[in-house]
This record gives C-alpha cells, structure tokens and sequence, in this order.
C-alpha cells in the first residue's frame, strides 16, 4: 500500500494541473499547464509499470513546451516538427501492446492539437485525445489518470463551449 503513495501522489498532482490549464485563456499559460501536468504523469507512469505511458507523457510536456513559440515564431515549426520522429522512437522502444496503442493514438492527436495556434482548435483537438488516454488508462489501471480524463472530459468540454461562445458574439 505504501509503495503507492509516491505514484499517486504524482498522479494526482498531474490530474490538478490538468484539471487546471483548460481554464487559462492564453494558449502559452494552457501550455505550460499541459507541460506541468504532463512531467507528473510521467513520473507516476513509469513507477506503476506503464513505460510507454510515461514516455509520451514526458514527451508531451517538452512537446508543449516546444510548441510554445509556434504562435509568434512560425519558423519554430521545424523544430516542433522534428519532435514527431522521437515520440515514434519513444514508442517503439517501449512497446507494450494495448497500452501502447492507445497512448501513440492520445500523443498523435494531441501533436496536431498543440500545432494549432487557434485557441478553439486547440482545445477541440486536446479534447479529442481524451478517450485514448482513458483506453491506456483503463489498461494500465491508473487511478489518477481515469481521474484526469474525467474532469478534463468536463473541463475541457466546457472551455470549448466558453470558448466557442465568445468567438461566436465577437463574430470570429
């Protein structure tokens, strides 16, 4: 019992941040926040067994935090670009069936996601990754991380209603 204390509590502090960035309005705050949480669940991935997991975990937060200055800097693409062959070296260096499946599908749609620079966009196609984080989770039975994909399901669900509703009265 004890031996799950350090990974949930990663795990769990991985679910706050996630809970937490679909409320910053600003796609560099959402980042980092996607950042952060992603590092955690990195950390409790690894420490219940689940390596892919944790190494497209960890590969979206540097993701995220490479795809910070493609807002401002299209010429940083390339380097974003770049990072797409190391998230397939990543899994295939740590295959694990299922559990691998479903985490390459989550980090792919979640590599488009942060390509975009539209807010909506964004959190439409962060949204979308959702169900394959909770097919791996499921799997890999991670508490924490069912918990995440619950409340990001509702988080993020309503940030892009929020989101979609502001763009509609400023006629975006």
């Amino acid at each position: 019992m004890e031996t799950a204390l350090l990974p949930n509590l990663l795990g769990f502090s991985g679910v706050a941040l996630n809970v937490l960035w679909p409320f910053l309005r600003g796609r560099t705050a959402m980042l980092w926040g996607q950042a952060l949480g992603a590092f955690l669940f990195g950390l409790h991935y690894v420490l219940v067994g689940a390596y892919t997991g944790s190494i497209m975990a960890t590969l979206a937060g540097l993701q995220a935090v490479l795809a910070i200055p493609l807002g401002t800097r299209p010429g940083f693409r390339k380097i974003y670009l770049g990072m797409l062959p190391v998230i397939a070296l990543g899994l295939a260096l740590s295959w694990q069936g299922w559990p691998s499946v479903f985490a390459s599908i989550a980090m792919a749609v979640t590599s488009i996601g942060r390509y975009q620079t539209e807010v909506l966009r964004f959190r439409a196609l962060l949204l979308a990754c959702v169900p394959f984080w909770t097919g791996h989770n499921l799997i890999v039975g991670s508490i924490p991380g069912l918990s995440s994909d619950a409340l990001t399901i509702a988080s993020g669900g309503y940030m892009l209603w929020w989101t979609w509703k502001q763009q509609r009265l400023v006629g975006v």
